[in-house]
């Protein structure tokens, strides 16, 4: 299943058209659209952080999500610099609080990668130097929701469950964008965006008629990395998921983790050097 969220009724538009997603009318707090062949579930969550944590967590709670699920954010942005699209956002910093989380990033996509700022109020242009002026590179992007999405999924999902889309609408003039404007912006970006969903489902589909656990060989290898790279509960559970994944792939993990063992990369002395060593593992495998 893949929860999607937006937070405006003209993000999801594209969506419940091209899916054919139907209303939930049991969904009082929140619009709510669906299709049960598709394994797709849209809220729509409305603006700002404490809108969308309400409607993430209403959302999860009903629902139950299972570790084979995912957590998908579309939605515009602003950006500092002046080029436009569509950027998978890679880092996220929240304003409020000087937090930063990392998605993790585990599909193969075809989008630029950006750090996302999400502020309590739109974006109106100029620098944060008052802030932490080296977390801001020139081409950060800004939003209202996604610090708040990924913490309130992080209760349900893990950090590689978690997929956060954002397209530029404005570079610090949001208030001259309108719905119409928004709606035009998505059906441009339609065919990147749904196929990346169709990816996504595809992936998922044929996960689900695997069995859901790593074959004898697979378990050991992802037992002995487990215990050389001094997982946590979330790390380890990161591990399992590319080791599925690329396994479904048919890609040749095994080769590119004994040349780490043959480098000295592996094992590591503490949980982090581990963290850099598995960042260092899936660079190379992606």
């Amino acid at each position: 299943m893949i929860y999607l969220f937006t937070a405006l009724y003209c993000e999801a538009s594209l969506f419940i058209r091209h899916f054919h997603l139907k209303k939930n009318p049991k969904n009082i707090r929140f619009q709510q659209f669906y299709n049960e062949t598709d394994d797709i579930c849209l809220t729509v969550t409305g603006v700002g952080e404490i809108a969308a944590a309400a409607a993430v967590s209403s959302v999860c709670i009903e629902h139950r999500p299972s570790r084979e699920d995912l957590l998908l954010n579309v939605g515009i942005c602003a950006r500092e610099a002046e080029s436009d699209g569509i950027f998978l956002c890679n880092k996220i910093f929240e304003q409020a609080t000087g937090k930063t989380f990392y998605p993790d990033i585990l599909y193969r996509h075809g989008f630029c990668e950006e750090m996302i700022v999400t502020e309590m109020m739109p974006y109106a242009g100029g620098a944060f130097d008052d802030i932490v002026p080296s977390s801001f590179p020139d081409g950060a992007l800004h939003d209202m929701e996604a610090a708040a999405i990924y913490q309130a999924g992080s209760y349900f999902f893990g950090p590689h469950q978690m997929i956060f889309l954002k397209l530029v609408s404005d570079h610090g003039m949001s208030e001259a964008v309108s719905p119409e404007q928004v709606t035009c912006l998505m059906e441009a970006q339609k065919d990147p965006l749904c196929d990346f969903i169709r990816q996504l489902l595809d992936f998922a589909s044929e996960h689900a008629n695997r069995e859901h656990g790593l074959d004898p060989e697979q378990e050991a290898l992802y037992e002995k990395l487990c215990a050389d790279l001094h997982c946590s509960k979330v790390m380890g559970d990161s591990l399992r998921q590319h080791l599925r994944y690329f396994a479904l792939t048919g890609m040749d993990v095994d080769s590119v983790i004994q040349k780490m063992y043959g480098e000295g990369m592996l094992p590591c002395k503490d949980k982090r050097e581990g963290k850099l060593r598995f960042e260092e593992l899936k660079r190379r495998l992606f």
